[in-house]
C-alpha cells in the first residue's frame, strides 16, 4: 500500500533528480566547448556544473530509501527508465538528436517498465523482521561469500600491472564486471537494511552491529563503484565499459531480487511471468540506449586522441591496454 507508493515516489524522484543533474553536467561540458561569448561568462558554466553535480549526488539519498522499501526488481526496473530520461532531456534540452535506435530502446524500455510495475511484487511483509542482531535472508551470507570474493579477485587483477601486461584484453573485461558486481552487491545490502530493525539513534547503533555492518559494507561498496566509474572513464571507451558494466549490475540485481530476497513468491504465476518479461525488457531497451551516456562519458576527456595517448602511455609503463581495448571496441 502506503510504503510501495512511497518508495516507488522515490524510485521516480531518484531518476528526475539524477537525469536533471546529468543533463545539467553535460550542458556545462558543451558550453565550454564553444568559442566566444556564445559560451557564456565562465562562473556561469562553474554554477551550472555545480549544480548538476550537487543533484547528482542528492538524487543518491531517494536512492537509498527507495531500496529499503520497495522490492529490488521495481528499483532496477526504475533504474532502466532513468536512461529513457536522459535520452529524452538530451534531446530537447542538449539539442542531440536521438537516433532511430536509442527511440526504440527508449519505447521498449518505458512499456518493459510500466509491464513490471503494473504486474511486479508490491513491498514485502517485514513485519517479522530480523533485529539488529540477525539478518533476514539467511542464503545473503552464501552468496555474499562468493561475490565479495570475486570482486576482490577482479580488483586484484585490475591493480596487477604484470597481468594486464600478459593479457591486455582482460583489461576490458575486467573493470566493467568489477564495477557492476559492486554496484549489485551494495544494492544487495541496501535492499537487506530495509528488513532488519534500525537503531532509533546514534547511541543504539552500536546495539545493532548487524544493522550497522551492513550500512557500512553498503557505503563503502558505494565508493568501490565510484571509484572504478571514474578510473574507467580515463582508461576504457565509453561505448564498451557502459553497456558491459549496466547490463551485468542488472542482470544481478534480478537475480538477486527472485533468488535471494524471494520478490515472486506468493504471486500468481502469470502476474510473476508478466513481470519477469516486463523487467528482461526493460533492460533490453536500456541496452539500446548508449548515446548520451557516452557521449557524457568521451566529453570527460579533451578528444580521442588524449584517450589514445593515455593508452599508449600506460603500455609503455607496462600495462599492456592498448591493444586489448582497441580489439574490444572493434568487436563492437
Amino acid at each position: 500500500g502506503g510504503r510501495f507508493f512511497l518508495g516507488l515516489a522515490l524510485c521516480l524522484l531518484n531518476c528526475l533528480l539524477s537525469s536533471v543533474g546529468f543533463t545539467l553536467q553535460r550542458k556545462a561540458q558543451l558550453l565550454s566547448e564553444q568559442e566566444g561569448a556564445t559560451a557564456g561568462p565562465k562562473w556561469r558554466l562553474r554554477a551550472l556544473r555545480a549544480l548538476g553535480v550537487a543533484l547528482y549526488i542528492c538524487a543518491a539519498a531517494p536512492d537509498v530509501a527507495a531500496y529499503a522499501l520497495v522490492p529490488q526488481v521495481v528499483c532496477t526496473t526504475v533504474a532502466c527508465f532513468r536512461l529513457v530520461l536522459v535520452s529524452f532531456l538530451a534531446h530537447t534540452v542538449l539539442h542531440e538528436r536521438v537516433r532511430p535506435r536509442e527511440a526504440v530502446g527508449m519505447a521498449v524500455c518505458s512499456l518493459g517498465t510500466s509491464v513490471c510495475l503494473l504486474y511486479g511484487p508490491r513491498s514485502l511483509d517485514i513485519s517479522a523482521g530480523a533485529n539488529g542482531s540477525g539478518v533476514y535472508h539467511p542464503q545473503v551470507w552464501t552468496y555474499l561469500s562468493v561475490c565479495l570474493g570475486l570482486l576482490l579477485t577482479l580488483l586484484a587483477v585490475e591493480h596487477t600491472d604484470r597481468l594486464k601486461a600478459a593479457h591486455g584484453a582482460a583489461h576490458c573485461v575486467v573493470l566493467p564486471a568489477a564495477t557492476g558486481l559492486a554496484f549489485a552487491l551494495g544494492k544487495l545490502f541496501n535492499t537487506e537494511l530495509g528488513f532488519i530493525q534500525a537503531p532509533h539513534g546514534l547511541r543504539d547503533v552500536l546495539e545493532a552491529p548487524v544493522w550497522t555492518g551492513m550500512a557500512l559494507f553498503m557505503c563503502a561498496l558505494g565508493l568501490t563503484d565510484f571509484y572504478l566509474n571514474i578510473r574507467a572513464a580515463a582508461r576504457m571507451p565509453g561505448q564498451v565499459f557502459l553497456p558491459v558494466s549496466f547490463a551485468l549490475a542488472t542482470t544481478l540485481q534480478f537475480f538477486q531480487s527472485m533468488s535471494i530476497f524471494g520478490e515472486f513468491r506468493g504471486m500468481l504465476p502469470l502476474n510473476s511471468a508478466l513481470s519477469i518479461c516486463g523487467a528482461v525488457v526493460a533492460l533490453g531497451g536500456a541496452l539500446l540506449i548508449q548515446s548520451p551516456f557516452c557521449i557524457a562519458i568521451e566529453g570527460t576527456r579533451t578528444d580521442v586522441t588524449d584517450l589514445e595517448n593515455t593508452l599508449v602511455l600506460d603500455a609503455d609503463r607496462g600495462l599492456g591496454m592498448e591493444d586489448g581495448c582497441k580489439d574490444n571496441s572493434a568487436a563492437q
